[in-house]
């Protein structure tokens, strides 16, 4: 597969890698320039909103002040008001009409003089008339009550007239009066063309719309005419009561646009008016999605292109491992002789290749090492094998009867390597006497199986010249102590049976009790011990007399019995060898004790690795019509 390599995988994440800065620093460059644009389309929204604004200022102003300085003479000169109402339209030509509506002076008999009014026609000529001709009665219109309280001047509601097509307006100023403070309302009609003419003058923005709206909502200009005398949508009005500029308006807000545009609005001083200026989204966003596309396609572009030259340069760089690689599986395989790379530069590959190359030469010469090991290790198997056979052939059969079958042994000799230090061995000692002996050598292994090796040598030697078990040990003792420059040693247990009476004489060299099975019952013979062979040449060894009855039977073994354990480190013990032994049935043979015995030892220690050597020699005497007071006596020597 191509991305096997890593020169593949390399460029694959550097392009993954730049992919993703370019995604998340392009996201955060458009946020950021969509953030500056709208910022800056407010700013020529504001431009644009505010200049209109001031303009219609202007113009409403200069009314206010024709209704404000009207309202001021008519507080005294009431009866001059149709002259000074004509005259004042005739000098203010943006003005359709003036009223000075008096409250009257009798309500049930009004009189004309009451609320005069001069209109100017479409044509631009002017007449006289009175508020009386008014379908309701001016003083009861909300327009006129409104005035009333206007004591500086306020803008009514737009409206209609018969006469007139266009929306005319009105500025309403309270009269002034004695004794009442409020005699009337001077009134001064504009019409709202002029700022329908407005907003066509405005210098604004591409596929912008401006409007201007009231306080009740309605629109008093709109570039879309369709709108002109209707309600703004709930989100407009809304925005505008809070105070929220600019606002953002999509069709599912409510809005009525076919797509989400940006409100920017400002609300006309001395009016209850504000002026908007709506863009399209789209068209507000239309060069930044323009510019974001094209930046995309150049970073796709630049990635791509920095892919392949890492790409190109990582294969470059990595070709020396490539055949690192391939020799490093040529030494799996046990190939050592191959040519490596050639060094150029002393960079981490060429270090690397340096190191391997020491790496391989040593590799070659521990496989050497470990080779010769193998055959040292394999001659020294053999002949570890054959100093067991040597040494199995040092000691007798495990089992042997007599020729008259009063004495039956059975021994057994596990090593716990392939060579031990544990020993039994027996032989006859002229006609009417038997040895035995069972013995443990100090240390393990090899140096315990010659030390062995040369004790069974020496007892079978230096024993036909003596009959007691303490003479055996002394004179095994004094040769074993010779040339012992490392102070190895040997416990042993020697025991002498005199074939016609069963008379049984034991000496211990620092051994283990033995346990003799007499009368269904299993005790520990209570051997006074010398000091183990091979330490002191005066070593005495104390000797214990007891005669075997019919069915006895004495058992001999070393410490890797009695101090078996696992892995919960308790020590097997005289005790449980002792239950082993009680629990063999009376007159059994002898190699049914040592059965029983390692039987139990094994299963004690659940399968663990043999922590010593084992030895054990089981003796029965048969002679079942031996009768008499068993002797039991221990004498010294």
């Amino acid at each position: 597969m191509v991305l096997r390599s890593v020169a593949s995988r390399l460029a694959l994440g550097v392009l993954l890698g730049s992919a993703i800065v370019l995604v998340v620093t392009g996201g955060l460059m458009l946020s950021h320039t969509r953030e500056q644009i709208l910022k800056q389309t407010e700013r020529e929204a504001a431009a644009v909103s505010g200049w209109a604004a001031t303009r219609i200022k202007g113009r409403i102003d200069g009314v206010a002040k024709v209704s404000q300085v009207l309202a001021g003479i008519l507080g005294t000169r009431r009866d001059e008001a149709p002259a000074l109402i004509r005259d004042t339209l005739a000098v203010n030509p943006e003005l359709v009409d003036i009223s000075a509506a008096f409250i009257p002076r009798n309500t049930d008999a009004p009189r004309d003089e009451d609320a005069p009014v001069a209109r100017r026609a479409i044509d631009g000529k002017l007449s006289m008339g009175s508020r009386l001709a008014d379908p309701e009665l001016y003083w009861r219109a909300p327009w006129f009550v409104r005035g009333l309280n206007c004591e500086h001047g306020c803008w009514q509601a737009p409206f209609h007239s018969v006469e007139r097509r266009d929306p005319l307006v009105g500025y309403s100023v309270a009269i002034p009066g004695k004794p009442r403070s409020v005699i009337g309302v001077a009134d001064a009609t504009i019409s709202l063309d002029w700022l329908q003419q407005l907003l066509g003058e405005l210098n604004k923005p591409e596929h912008a719309s401006a409007f201007v709206i009231d306080a009740s909502g309605e629109f008093l200009a709109h570039d879309w005419t369709s709108y002109i005398g209707t309600r703004g949508s709930k989100p407009l009005l809304a925005a505008i009561a809070e105070g929220r500029n600019p606002v953002r308006i999509t069709p599912e807000m409510g809005g009525r646009v076919s797509e989400p545009v940006w409100v920017y609005f400002v609300p006309i001083t001395g009016t209850h008016w504000t002026f908007g200026l709506t863009m399209p989204e789209q068209q507000v966003l239309a060069d930044l999605r323009q510019a974001y596309t094209v930046d995309i396609l150049l970073g796709v572009l630049a990635l791509a292109g920095v892919s392949l030259i890492a790409l190109v340069i990582t294969r470059r760089l990595m070709a020396p491992l490539a055949v690192l690689s391939e020799r490093v599986e040529d030494v799996a395989r046990g190939e050592l002789d191959f040519a490596l790379p050639q060094l150029r530069r002393n960079d981490e590959v060429g270090r690397l290749t340096r190191a391997f190359d020491q790496m391989r030469h040593q590799l070659a010469g521990h496989i050497d090492t470990a080779k010769r090991i193998a055959r040292e290790q394999e001659r020294m198997t053999s002949e570890l094998e054959i100093a067991r056979q040597i040494q199995l052939a040092l000691i007798p059969e495990p089992h042997w009867l007599a020729a008259d079958g009063r004495i039956e042994l059975h021994a057994a000799l596990r090593p716990a390597s392939a060579v031990g230090g544990d020993l039994y061995t027996y032989f006859t000692l002229g006609a009417r006497h038997v040895c035995v002996m069972v013995g443990d050598v100090s240390d393990k292994g090899i140096p315990a199986a010659l030390f062995m090796a040369r004790t069974i040598t020496l007892a079978r030697t230096l024993a036909t010249h003596a009959r007691s078990p303490s003479d055996i040990l002394g004179a095994l003792n004094r040769e074993l102590c010779k040339g012992n420059d490392t102070c190895m040693f040997v416990t042993l247990l020697c025991g002498v049976v005199e074939t016609e009476t069963g008379l049984l004489t034991l000496a211990s060299a620092g051994h283990e009790q033995p346990v003799l099975h007499a009368g269904g019952s299993a005790i520990l013979v209570d051997v006074e011990t010398g000091p183990a062979l091979g330490l002191d040449r005066e070593a005495r060894y104390p000797v214990r007399v007891l005669t075997l009855l019919g069915g006895d039977t004495l058992l001999m073994y070393t410490d890797g019995v009695s101090e078996a354990h696992a892995g919960n480190q308790r020590l097997y013990g005289t005790h449980a060898i002792l239950d082993s032994v009680a629990r063999i049935e009376e007159g059994a043979a002898p190699e049914a004790y040592v059965e029983r015995v390692l039987g139990d030892v094994d299963a004690y220690v659940d399968g663990a690795p043999a922590y010593d050597d084992i030895a054990l020699l089981a003796l029965t005497w048969h002679d079942s019509g031996a009768e008499g007071v068993r002797l039991d006596a221990a004498a010294h020597s």
